[in-house]
């Protein structure tokens, strides 16, 4: 800054030795010229000059003269001094300009972001924005607190000074707003583990707005945190050991150094099993050939029952939804193995097994005995057990033509007590606690033997030569007949005749003989 004087006097220049100029008691110049050019001035700055003329016979000092240097565009701006930063606003303080160089007319705030990288200097000055203007500029200093910030975020701010002859900007001050809690976060994806109804598949993306340093992630399941959180660099976890069956509610709390958020909730139910634990069916009652089965509904299904399935020494005896069935058509005093299954679309799970017996019924299918001629007076009978014992037999009863001969558990009887060349038919009876079976009958003839009991003839003579001899048939004949045989014998004589008759012979049938020229003397008949 410069300042030109001139100086008009009155006094002849022939008397003058020197003009001396003061400023602020300071000699700034001695000299006869009459024009003197101030330099190195502060602008906009007052200055008071004394004139001074000296002659030989002295000097004489004029009065002080003010004058003000011209304006200057602003120099040394302060940069703003930040304070109260938070996650979206700052406080900024800032103070005169070292030179002001004028009056103050206005301080404008400007400020940006740095998140789109850096550029050029008079391109990043281009894209700042006004922040604020402030006009009052009596003050020694000025603040002003910049809000809508993002949180953990580089802001630069500068201020920027106008007098009347132009303006200054300070240095960029860079801020980074403090960090706040993560915004954005979306509710998890949670899918099923195939074939796995205990298992589900957590997975979850960072928060649209990290707004800071993410710490971890935390897994809560209805409402209840994990006790473990997750790396920032992981994104799934598969929750293990849970309930078939079952609806869980799941979100995701994401955190910073400054606080968390918590995602809305995702809720899933997981998949269908086999019922954790099937009761053994109930025996309601048992008869010879039915047995009613009831059971309830599993405490634990895991799943939707869909159907119950009884299996009956192995073979499935019912299919359906129903409690209860009546099983039909079964074998008396038969053991049989029931087992339950209980059924969802996750699978079935089998009770444990129960006996159950039914009750005895009389008898069925017992073969007639088998018959073996031993003798003329004797058969062996032997028997099985019944076809269809249906129950523990107590005993058997023998019969010879419907008499009973024995009684017992032996299956095996010799008859002794028989008549030759006779037929006899046996049946035998078994017997359990609800009845008894008796079979068919078995017939058979003893062996023949020489008949027995023939008595003697009768003997009715017709003459002096001629006797009719009759007789009888055998009490006992033991067989069948096949030839009587008469025999003559005189007494007189060392010999016997006989004479045979078939059944061809008349005498045969009429059991009754003529015979002619005879002696005295009588006649047997012999069979």
């Amino acid at each position: 800054m410069s300042l030109s004087l001139s100086l008009s006097l009155s006094l002849s220049l022939s008397l003058l030795q020197s003009y001396n100029i003061y400023s602020e008691g300071n000699l700034e110049f001695s000299g006869l010229s009459r024009q003197f050019l101030f330099r190195r001035l502060e602008p906009f700055s007052l200055y008071s000059l004394v004139l001074e003329a000296c002659t030989s016979a002295g000097c004489t000092r004029t009065p002080p003269q003010s004058v003000t240097t011209a304006a200057a565009p602003p120099g040394a701006q302060p940069a703003p001094i930040p304070s109260a930063i938070g996650p979206h606003s700052v406080e900024l303080t800032w103070s005169l300009p070292t030179h002001p160089n004028g009056p103050i007319g206005e301080y404008i705030l400007l400020g940006r972001s740095l998140d789109d990288g850096r550029r050029g200097n008079n391109e990043e000055t281009a894209r700042a924005k006004v922040l604020f203007r402030e006009s009052s500029t009596q003050a020694s200093s000025f603040s002003h607190t910049v809000t809508g910030l993002r949180p953990w975020t580089q802001y630069q701010f500068s201020v920027r000074v106008h007098n009347p002859a132009g303006h200054a900007d300070s240095p960029w001050v860079t801020v980074t707003t403090r960090q706040a809690p993560p915004h954005g976060l979306t509710p998890p994806s949670v899918v099923h583990v195939e074939g796995n109804p205990y298992e589900l598949l957590v997975s979850w993306t960072p928060p649209l707005e990290s707004n800071g340093v993410l710490l971890s992630y935390r897994i809560q399941r209805d409402n209840v945190s994990f006790s473990f959180s997750f790396d920032p660099s992981v994104f799934n976890y598969t929750d293990e050991d849970l309930s078939a069956f079952t609806s869980y509610r799941y979100a995701i709390t994401a955190c910073t150094a400054e606080g968390c958020v918590t995602s809305p909730e995702t809720q899933v139910k997981t998949l269908e099993a086999p019922p954790a634990a099937v009761d053994f069916p109930t025996i309601t009652s048992i008869t010879a050939d039915s047995i009613n089965v009831s059971w309830t509904v599993p405490l634990i299904q895991n799943g939707e029952v869909m159907q119950y399935m009884l299996e009956a020494n192995g073979k499935k005896v019912y299919r359906g939804s129903g409690l209860s069935v009546v099983m039909s058509e079964l074998r008396p005093h038969t053991l049989y193995r029931l087992v339950l299954l209980a059924c969802t679309n996750g699978g079935c799970t089998p009770s444990t097994p129960i006996k159950a017996q039914t009750l005895e019924a009389p008898p069925r299918g017992l073969n007639p005995p088998s018959l073996k001629v031993t003798g003329p007076e004797s058969l062996e009978i032997t028997w099985g057990a019944p076809k269809h014992p249906n129950g523990i037999v107590t005993g058997y009863e023998l019969r010879r033509d419907g008499q009973v001969i024995y009684v017992g558990m032996e299956t095996r009887y010799h008859d002794f007590t028989l008549l030759p060349s006779v037929e006899y038919g046996y049946s035998v009876t078994a017997n359990n606690s609800r009845g008894a079976v008796t079979s068919s009958v078995a017939k058979a003839r003893t062996h023949p033997s020489a008949p027995s009991g023939v008595g003697p003839p009768t003997l009715q003579p017709l003459g002096p030569r001629q006797l009719r001899v009759d007789w009888e048939p055998p009490a006992r004949p033991n067989g069948v007949i096949v030839s009587y045989t008469v025999y003559q014998r005189d007494p007189t004589l060392p010999s016997t005749h006989s004479f045979l008759y078939d059944p061809e012979h008349s005498a045969f049938s009429a059991r009754s003989i003529i015979l002619k020229q005879l002696t005295p003397y009588h006649r047997s008949v012999t069979n």
